[in-house]
């Protein structure tokens, strides 16, 4: 049944800015508390330990490097005998969201499904899905956003979404051989490697990317539990409780690089971070809105730096260096690209103007 009660902020809608670089939404904490009692050990020390608060009215949060830490510790309770990110994938379930479950579950075709896969970047922040089509051929492309220093316990979570993918796909469908093959780009443990052995998808590891490879006639195959009704209901649901703010996005953009001036001379990726999204999400997001993050980054500079010159203390070399410019010179050239002015005129000139102008009101 579905759950007709929107959820707020407090329970279920997290803003997208309100989620930091380091502190994450921990979907799918019940799996994991049902993967380690699959596994046969105790899971709540080790919840604690990480910071872990199950609050059913709330958002589970969790740090990176803490769920990073949780992972190996669970990795190591469960061997030998099982491979816990595999059991994790099987058992995990949208209990965060049943109204995703269910848009899954009434999907006419598995392209009418596809939506999910965004609503999963927005849920889970660090990892990035997309179907790329090619033909005869296409992949669900996979990116989890872990430090090649992890590169292990980066490889358990692509491990984990991947057996998660896989059970999803083998409800809808039943057994296919549609799926071509699973590619992964690390070398998973060989405990890995002999319990999947079985699986109708052969596992080629060291690839360049993770990737399931399968016939692009798959996503447009009739699924036997398709109810239009009720999977548009479903999905009018899930919209309501996206942890999606209702702020444009270049307004979040904007005002991240107001109340923090160094973002203005990094990238795309460290704006991401800040903002608790994957990069291949905020690029998409921004292209849906018809925004280049250049433009709203250029904007944001001319502005900041036209308050800075009307300042009366205003030094031209600190203001370049708040503004993220590598120098004054570098400043100097864009500014002057962008007004026909150097920042010294433009200064004098505004300094002009203001003067005139309160002659004229004098007179």
């Amino acid at each position: 049944m579905l759950d007709t009660t929107r959820s707020n902020t407090s329970a279920g809608a997290l803003p997208l800015h309100a989620v930091g670089s380091d502190v994450i939404p921990f979907i799918g904490a019940n799996a994991w508390i049902k993967a380690a009692m699959h596994c046969r050990f105790n899971i709540d020390p080790l919840f604690s330990a990480a910071g872990v608060d199950i609050n059913p009215s709330s958002i589970t949060m969790i740090r990176k490097s803490a769920m990073l830490k949780l992972m190996q510790q669970c990795v190591d309770q469960a061997a030998p005998n099982f491979h816990f990110p595999l059991v994790l994938g099987e058992h995990f379930a949208f209990d965060h969201m049943p109204a995703l479950e269910t848009f899954l579950a009434t999907s006419p075709t598995l392209r009418h499904a596809l939506p999910a896969l965004q609503w999963a970047e927005m849920s889970m922040p660090s990892i990035s899905l997309q179907v790329e089509e090619h033909g005869a051929t296409s992949a669900l492309l996979l990116d989890v956003t872990i430090p090649d220093t992890h590169a292990a316990l980066r490889g358990y979570f692509v491990e984990a979404i991947f057996a998660a993918i896989s059970k999803i796909v083998r409800l809808a469908l039943g057994p296919t051989n549609l799926i071509h093959h699973i590619e992964m780009r690390h070398q998973p443990h060989q405990r890995f490697m002999a319990l999947t052995a079985s699986y109708p998808s052969p596992i080629r590891t060291l690839q360049s990317r993770n990737a399931a490879v399968f016939a692009t006639r798959l996503l447009d195959m009739p699924l036997p539990g398709a109810s239009p009704g009720l999977h548009q209901r479903a999905q009018e649901l899930v919209k309501q409780q996206l942890p999606l703010s209702e702020e444009k996005l270049d307004k979040q953009l904007e005002r991240a690089f107001r109340q923090q001036p160094a973002l203005l001379g990094q990238g795309l990726e460290r704006m991401a971070d800040r903002l608790g999204v994957h990069p291949r999400t905020l690029q998409r997001r921004l292209r849906e809105e018809g925004q280049q993050f250049t433009d709203i980054q250029t904007h944001c500079r001319l502005e900041l730096a036209r308050s800075g010159l009307q300042a009366a203390q205003c030094d031209i070399e600190s203001l370049s260096a708040q503004l993220g410019f590598a120098d004054r010179h570098s400043f100097t050239r864009a500014f002057k690209r962008w007004t026909g002015l150097s920042p010294s005129a433009w200064r004098r000139q505004q300094q002009q103007q203001h003067h005139q102008h309160r002659s004229r009101e004098a007179a």
